[in-house]
């Protein structure tokens, strides 16, 4: 116990000590294979290439990773080793203020600590490295929202300051990711709501809320009528909504995730855990610790809701080592004895360590090295101003090979927009399409055939 004492007095070194272990480890494992991961990698390559060639994005989407991305790409005058950077600074910074807030919660700094190990390994966030790299971009912003929020909610000195950082980190994180952007409106939903139940100074709140509903609106608004390319994803929510509450809503998955041993298997105890603790905090009178265990339990239940449409439910599952972070950091405040810490941490927070390390080895480019070269040098073959239909798998690598465009199906009127129609046929596909009559193959490699349809 005398250790962990010794260790609190020296914040400012282990957070750095901290972050610089969870930089280390997401660099380590983004930077293993010479291809960026997932479906979505090589989108981005295609996206921050044309940001600095043009100044523009092709793809319509929220604007700010792109940005951060292009800045790292030119600081290290590589596209690839930009984004992984970029990335893995701006995740492993976002475990900065999970600490400060879980330490105001908990007014314990070991709590602090512990929520930054949490966040930085947590499977859910390692797999957003992998799957959704805006995602894991806007956590940051979203985390720092949470922070100055709470201190809208529970400190009235400095109400201003932390009432426009709340607006900034709001608007930042709308920038930057629908998803994150939909879970800091949950928060400030869940932070009214809860805040009229549990805390005597509720109109402060509603009205600071209130300021930020309009800012909010005048953000949504102004970006939509300014940039509407850029914040199509805003209408997402409501597809979201009519999704849920449609009558054919299809088969609902069994969110194999929060079984998964490398995944989700804490997802659910720490769930139930945060439940218990926000009673009990209630019960004990404590207005501030309530509030924030309460409102990441109520969070943590709603993005594993397995009535969610499972194309929504895998995104939302990716989100949950938010309240994780929350809750198991403030369980930490609640130990007194030593023992019990050391089980605690041992039990709990070092399977999640392992956890994430497991994830971490499923990460992998969408296609290998000698599927790479093939599309290389299919790239050679296809002429200007084509549009080359492609299975979505690796669609994004022919589109940043070529710089053409791509498509799922041939409609007819590709036909009227591009010189080209082409359509690349994989050889292990156990679906082969039907070719028209008067096809040309352009090129074929041990994998892969080109065609130019008529």
């Amino acid at each position: 116990m005398k250790l962990l004492e010794s260790i609190a007095h020296k914040e400012n070194a282990v957070i750095a000590l901290i972050f610089l272990v969870g930089l280390g480890f997401y660099l380590y494992i983004l930077t293993r294979h010479p291809l960026i991961y997932g479906i979505d990698g090589p989108y981005y390559l295609v996206q921050v290439e044309h940001l600095l060639k043009t100044g523009s994005l092709k793809h319509g989407d929220p604007p700010l990773a792109f940005f951060l991305f292009a800045f790292f790409t030119v600081v290290f005058k590589d596209t690839t080793l930009g984004i992984r950077v970029g990335l893995a600074l701006v995740s492993a910074l976002s475990s900065v203020p999970a600490y400060f807030y879980v330490k105001k919660i908990s007014n314990s700094q070991l709590c602090g600590y512990v929520a930054m190990v949490v966040c930085l390994f947590a499977a859910p966030h390692v797999r957003l490295l992998n799957d959704l790299l805006k995602n894991a971009v806007g956590v940051l912003f979203l985390l720092c929202f949470v922070y100055y929020l709470h201190l809208v909610v529970v400190e009235e000195k400095h109400g201003k300051k932390n009432l426009a950082l709340a607006a900034v980190f709001l608007v930042l994180t709308g920038a930057t990711h629908v998803l994150d952007f939909g879970v800091a409106l949950l928060f400030l939903t869940i932070y009214v709501v809860a805040g009229f139940f549990f805390l005597k100074n509720w109109k402060r709140l509603a009205k600071n809320a209130a300021i930020l509903m309009a800012i909010i609106g005048v953000f949504a608004a102004g970006a939509l009528a300014a940039f509407p390319s850029l914040f199509t994803d805003f209408f997402k929510g409501v597809s979201f909504l009519q999704d849920l509450f449609s009558e054919e809503t299809g088969e609902t998955s069994p969110a194999l995730f929060l079984f998964d041993p490398a995944g989700g298997t804490l997802i659910l105890p720490v769930i139930l855990v945060g439940a218990l603790f926000a009673f009990y905090e209630w019960k004990k009178g404590n207005e501030q610790e309530t509030l924030a265990v309460a409102t990441a339990t109520i969070i943590g239940a709603f993005l594993a809701f397995p009535l969610i449409p499972p194309e929504w439910l895998w995104r939302f599952l990716l989100m949950e080592f938010i309240p994780m972070t929350i809750i198991l950091g403030f369980v930490v405040s609640k130990i007194k004895k030593r023992t019990v810490l050391a089980a605690f941490l041992i039990l709990c927070v070092l399977p999640l360590i392992l956890q994430g390390i497991g994830a971490s080895g499923k990460m992998h480019p969408m296609i290998g090295e000698e599927e790479y070269q093939q599309l290389k040098i299919i790239s050679y073959y296809v002429p200007s101003n084509s549009v080359i239909v492609v299975d979505f798998r690796y669609g994004y690598w022919v589109e940043y090979l070529t710089g053409e465009d791509i498509a799922k199906k041939p409609p007819s009127e590709l036909k009227l927009q591009y010189d080209h129609v082409l359509i690349l046929i994989d050889k292990l596909s156990p679906r082969q399409p039907s070719l028209p009559h008067g096809t040309v193959k352009l090129v074929e490699t041990k994998r892969y055939v080109l065609y130019q349809l008529p």
